[in-house]
């Protein structure tokens, strides 16, 4: 019942309780020792357990005989894997959450192939018939993932050297990357026998020198004008300029064409320095446009003047937070060339009132169009 290696952690474990009795009753009940002494006795019998448990390796059947005789497991890097991806989920609950998404793939990816590697190494006691399984099982998603990985981080690293970069820079730096590539397939194709030993040297280099140049990338960071633009946000809402003049980036790339038309409530025009309106369903102008409170409202407005014109809702005023700083609400469309359409969707959470009327009006041109928000 006992096996050899057993008896020796039984007797450790007697041995270790009766020290420790002795020295609760003689020495000190709460002193560290005592502890020690706990902490040996439960070691010492988890050890007899497992040995007993385990029968010191000793094979009873022919089975257990056969698998005893089998080789070891094959190396395998993938706890190494996982362990990365454990660190990486912990590293990602405190910094950015893209690593920790990071941590989580590498953490389940390597937890699968450690799995499946521990199964394969134990199908018979042939190594290359165990590869051979292995490989049935996970050569369909292997290859393709790797190569799903390896396109995520070649892009990444030409991202980061773009961003570092001017954008005259970037257009000649991919060119020249492009004519590279293709020449290196060009003369790969025509002298195969040179393929198998230029590639082993060549795809090293290239690997190592993408790599340097995007980590170097990456930690000289980007570019001022992104930094810039990316501080300020020049897009945002409240730096949108409605004035006659162009605005330096929100009318920049103007889009102004309308190729959807659904829920158009009314259409302003402007033509020959007038601005007009029409409802949709009424064949004559309007001076008065009527819009529900806090919904999703679209207005069309189109440009007939030689000139570019945009569009600008004034909303009447806000203080701004608590303080007694009042500015004006409001938004407008990029400016619109001749001929030109652009849309403006509007959400009006409050009523229009007497002392502060909502209106339509186009910069540099004559007239206004009420707006009514009941």
């Amino acid at each position: 019942m006992f096996t050899t290696g057993s008896k020796y952690f039984i007797g450790l474990t007697a041995l270790s309780v009766v020290a420790t009795v002795l020295y609760l009753f003689l020495v000190n009940p709460s002193d560290l020792g005592a502890l020690a002494l706990v902490g040996l006795i439960t070691s010492a019998a988890t050890l007899a357990g497992v040995s007993i448990f385990t029968r010191d390796s000793d094979t009873e059947t022919v089975e257990q005989a056969v698998d005893a005789s089998a080789g070891p497991a094959s190396a395998s890097f993938w706890p190494i894997v996982v362990a990365l991806g454990a660190a990486m989920v912990l590293l990602g609950l405190a910094t950015e959450p893209v690593v920790f998404v990071l941590g989580i793939a590498v953490l389940v990816g390597g937890g699968v192939e450690w799995m499946v590697q521990g199964w394969s190494d134990r199908a018979s006691a042939n190594a290359a018939y165990n590869s051979e399984v292995r490989a049935k099982v996970l050569g369909g998603i292997e290859y393709p993932g790797l190569s799903a990985v390896l396109t995520i981080i070649v892009a990444f690293l030409f991202s980061r050297i773009f961003l570092a970069v001017s954008k005259d820079a970037a257009t000649i730096f991919f060119m020249l990357v492009a004519a590279v590539i293709f020449a290196l397939g060009f003369v790969f194709a025509a002298r195969t026998d040179l393929r198998k030993k230029a590639l082993s040297v060549v795809l090293p280099v290239s690997i190592a020198l993408l790599a340097i140049a995007g980590v170097v990338s990456a930690l000289s960071g980007e570019r001022k004008q992104l930094v810039d633009a990316a501080r300020e946000d020049h897009f945002a809402i409240e730096h949108r300029e409605c004035g006659e003049e162009a605005s330096k980036y929100y009318d920049k790339h103007a889009n102004n064409r309308v190729p959807l038309r659904k829920a158009v409530i009314a259409t302003i025009t402007v033509e020959n320095n007038e601005v007009s309106a029409k409802m949709i369903g009424l064949d004559r102008k309007v001076d008065t446009i009527t819009i529900p409170r806090m919904n999703s409202t679209t207005v069309l407005f189109r440009n007939l003047d030689d000139s570019e014109r945009r569009l600008v809702v004034n909303l009447g005023s806000a203080k701004v937070g608590d303080t007694d700083v009042v500015e004006p609400l409001g938004t407008c469309t990029q400016l619109t060339g001749k001929g030109q359409e652009q849309v403006l969707t509007l959400t009006i959470p409050k009523p229009a009132t007497a002392e502060e009327p909502f209106s339509f009006t186009v910069p540099g041109a004559n007239g206004e169009i009420k707006l009514v928000v009941p």
